[in-house]
């Protein structure tokens, strides 16, 4: 099997250090910080009032440090997520930073266990003596994340991340970026499936996300599907009589095919979609 590592540098780590870290966070995420541990990661997101998206990421321990988190995802998204958390920080005994310290590749899991044979597949996150690993929704690629990229190996560098846009499509998972801050409901992009908690207490926007998962009659869905046609991240999807029934998230492209992954209502998943 070809060596190869893809280059993520779009992705940056938000740092909580101090005691208040965990108190802080379990009021702001939308997933449960009880259940970060040595072994195990967190898809998480942050609602604003309106119960609306302002920020998506994977939290695991800085396993080199007590009371002490990362949150990760796309670097400006969490400039914004700093900006959020630091309204509350001064009733929590804690720091919060961004760390640009790491750099971000994934690799294909094979090739990871052949690398790497003490890795344990049953734990979503794992320290290395090189790197930190993170797994989660069952993908093919796992996210590693490295100081020196010369110490974990040789490897061939891509920046082609057409097959990790392609995992994270394919298992329905859509991270927030800039142009889509407070555009969607964690129901209109799968969140509730993933993200959401719904036996924690209190964040904010979680009165309007329950309402959304108890009472709503008819929820949105995530589907995936492929066209020809020139798309765009918020294209809104038609049906046959052209009436707008969801919108493009984000897309795979190879050569003149995309693979995209839609927000849909419900009632139109069976119906021929044009893109």
């Amino acid at each position: 099997m070809e060596k190869v590592l893809t280059n993520l540098g779009y992705l940056s780590i938000l740092e909580l250090n101090g005691k208040g870290s965990f108190d802080l966070l379990q009021g702001q995420i939308t997933s449960d910080m009880e259940k970060v541990s040595e072994d195990n990661c967190v898809l998480g997101s942050i609602c604003d009032v309106k119960g609306r998206v302002i920020s998506s990421f994977v939290t695991s321990l800085n396993a080199n440090r007590e009371d002490s988190y990362y949150m990760i995802g796309d670097k400006l998204v969490l400039e914004n997520t700093k900006a959020i958390l630091e309204k509350y920080r001064p009733f929590y005994d804690c720091a919060i930073e961004i760390n640009n310290e790491f750099n971000f590749y994934c690799i294909k899991q094979e090739l990871l266990q052949e690398e790497f044979p003490e890795t344990d597949l049953s734990k979503s996150f794992q320290n290395y003596e090189s790197f930190f690993r993170l797994h989660y929704l069952g993908k093919d690629f796992h996210l590693i994340a490295a100081k020196e990229i010369s110490k974990i190996g040789k490897y061939n560098l891509s920046d082609d991340d057409y097959l990790w846009k392609l995992d994270e499509i394919n298992n329905k998972n859509f991270e927030i970026t800039q142009e889509v801050i407070d555009k969607f409901t964690p129901h209109e992009i799968g969140y509730n499936d993933s993200r959401i908690d719904f036996e924690k207490g209190c964040y904010t926007g979680q009165e309007i996300v329950a309402r959304m998962q108890y009472r709503a009659k008819k929820l949105p869905t995530i589907l995936v599907r492929s066209t020809k046609k020139e798309v765009e991240i918020l294209s809104k999807v038609y049906d046959k009589n052209e009436k707008s029934i969801g919108a493009v998230l984000s897309y795979a492209q190879k050569d003149d095919l995309k693979i995209c992954l839609l927000s849909m209502n419900k009632n139109f998943i069976d119906q021929e979609l044009d893109l």
